[in-house]
């Protein structure tokens, strides 16, 4: 986002041109549980991918990448994520192969991550984007993703949707254009090896201060509808979901590239 369920969280996010971004993409996570003061050394393994990701970027296979790491510590969770946003299911295939290709001709590789990770707690996820907007970041950038993961009951999906549709991407919409954040995206499983229903919200984040800007914004949307549609509104988004599930995660990517 996290796993916690992920510090995507990712996932996670292409950021190309507003005038560009519209598709849907699927977002593939690799995530890993490093101990505390080993991330360093593992991100640095793990840049041995980089050559291999930036040949899928250049070919148009793949739209991002990256690498995040949790900014908060919880025992027992992982706190480490590769990812990579892809067009679709052809794209991820494309781009599967060639990372196989690469582990076959340096095994080490993952001989050395799994060294520094506990094996038995690495996941696979691929998550759909449901809805999107994003913009250009500056090269160099490291984003802070903010992560927002709930579960949602599976027959009030729809009608989930639609409540962020109507009140959340307006002003999520504006803050991309007005260049406070990068982007945001509305992901679930695209491919389902969880409890159904699941949902992460992902704000990226210039750096950590913009979440300040984020939560304003929210504020002086709330205040501008009429009496009472908040409260229904915290109501309804209450029945819809199951919030002993909601977590909240903050990452950093310290590898990010987007085409």
């Amino acid at each position: 986002m996290t796993t916690r369920m992920f510090t995507l969280t990712t996932f996670l996010l292409a950021t190309t041109s507003l005038s560009a971004q519209q598709y849907k993409h699927l977002t593939s996570l690799a995530t890993f549980k490093v101990a505390p003061g080993k991330e360093a050394a593992f991100v640095n393994r793990g840049k041995a991918f980089v050559p291999v990701l930036d040949k899928l970027v250049d070919s148009g296979v793949v739209l991002a990448y990256g690498i995040d790491v949790d900014m908060l510590h919880v025992p027992g969770v992982n706190n480490v994520v590769f990812w990579a946003d892809v067009a679709d299911f052809t794209a991820l295939a494309k781009a599967d192969a060639a990372i196989d290709e690469f582990i076959k001709s340096d095994p080490a590789v993952m001989a050395d991550l799994f060294a520094m990770s506990d094996p038995s707690t690495h996941s696979d996820y691929v998550l759909r984007a449901r809805e999107e907007a994003h913009r250009s970041a500056p090269a160099g950038a490291m984003p802070v993703e903010d992560i927002d993961m709930v579960q949602v009951k599976p027959e009030r999906m729809e009608e989930y949707l639609e409540l962020f549709r109507k009140y959340d991407k307006p002003v999520l919409d504006k803050l991309v254009a007005d260049g406070v954040i990068y982007g945001y995206g509305l992901f679930t499983e695209a491919v389902h090896t969880m409890k159904p229903g699941f949902v992460w919200q992902v704000t990226t984040l210039p750096d950590l201060g913009a979440k300040d800007k984020v939560r304003a914004a929210f504020a002086e949307a709330s205040k501008k509808q009429p009496d009472g549609e908040r409260h229904m509104l915290d109501k309804v988004f209450f029945e819809m979901a199951d919030y002993s599930s909601h977590r909240d995660d903050l990452a950093v990517s310290v590898v990010f590239r987007a085409k």
